[in-house]
């Protein structure tokens, strides 16, 4: 019996399980992500003899890196009713529990066919138009007139503290200096503020039979995320898809399909920020804070890797970033800039 099957054992009426399909037998099927950024386990629980999961449960890889958990299970709570009425998907969430140090996660499982890239592929119009719908159902947060610190909270702390875990670095600092010299004005600029997901690409993607996005994975998420950063994102994903470009110089050529002159990915973009009363001269420049600020994020992911052996901070964390498909579209767009 794994950890997993005796923690909903323990908590199997008190959680109401059996509102889920669950009977006193199931399967559970573990995943564990060897990426250096992963930060769960996760486990797929299956009712006896069936071959679609009713739960998903998450622990942490690291005792005590719980914030990963925390988040999605805050933004589950926010977004059920929200995102459900769109006709799209996001997890239920069951229960949050802390077992000595690690904080564990249920939430219901989604079902549907994976948004994988052979799908995309096959009919790119049908991935465009789900994907479109799914981010422009996430509601604004908060107004732009009153969202004053955005720039600060969303851009510049977070790659100030990518500075800080890569140490010093003369191409990163260089980076995030020219980045914030291309982004004065957008930093000048009154955005809202949006729930973003954060990393809408394959394998947290999944499509109904009618075409609705399901999607799952929220840890990186936020409530007070930049309008048009989930969409850059999810565009790129299936630009990369529809090239069939997994390689770094074949991922830079999509990017310049999809968003560089004539690219057929500005049309949804500049469409997606008129809805949120953004001024759409910005679109350049939020394409460049998208791959900065995702950048960015590897400090939480990478933040407990380095603590585990401080010696080896620097080197590991400069590794990971090289290896890193968001770098390389970040210093891409720069270049290109």
């Amino acid at each position: 019996m794994t950890f997993f099957d005796q923690f909903l054992r323990d908590h199997y009426d008190e959680f109401a399980l059996d509102q889920y399909g669950l009977g006193k037998r199931w399967d559970t099927l573990l995943l564990t992500p060897r990426f250096v950024t992963s930060r769960h386990v996760v486990a797929l629980v299956f009712p006896f003899r069936r071959t679609e999961p009713a739960l998903v449960v998450k622990v942490p890889r690291q005792p005590g890196d719980n914030s990963g958990v925390l988040r999605e299970a805050a933004m589950l709570a926010q977004l059920s009713t929200v995102v459900r009425d769109s006709g799209a998907g996001v997890p239920r969430l069951v229960a949050v529990r802390d077992v000595g140090p690690y904080t564990v996660l249920v939430e219901t499982a989604l079902t549907g066919l994976p948004l994988d890239p052979r799908t995309v592929a096959a009919d790119l119009p049908a991935a465009v138009a789900a994907g479109t719908e799914f981010v422009g159902a996430l509601p604004c947060t908060q107004p732009a007139a009153s969202n004053v610190e955005w720039y600060q909270r969303a851009v510049a702390a977070p790659l100030a503290a990518l500075e800080e875990l890569t140490g010093p670095d003369a191409h990163i600092n260089e980076m995030v200096q020219q980045t914030h010299e291309l982004l004065a004005p957008l930093r000048r600029s009154q955005l809202p503020a949006v729930i973003e997901h954060g990393d809408l690409s394959h394998p947290n993607l999944l499509v109904k039979s009618g075409g609705a996005l399901q999607v799952m994975d929220w840890e990186r998420s936020l409530t007070d995320g930049v309008p048009g950063h989930d969409l850059v994102f999810y565009l790129q994903y299936l630009s990369e898809s529809s090239e069939q470009a997994f390689a770094r110089e074949a991922q830079a050529a999509a990017f310049d399909k999809a968003f560089g002159e004539q690219g057929w990915a500005i049309d949804p973009l500049s469409r997606h920020l008129g809805t949120r009363g953004v001024d759409q001269d910005l679109l350049p420049l939020l394409v460049i804070a998208t791959w900065a600020r995702s950048t960015a994020t590897m400090v939480d992911r990478l933040a407990q890797e380095a603590e585990v052996d401080p010696s080896q901070r620097n080197r590991k964390v400069r590794m990971a970033l090289q290896s890193d498909r968001d770098f390389w579209l970040w210093r891409h767009v720069l270049n290109a800039a």
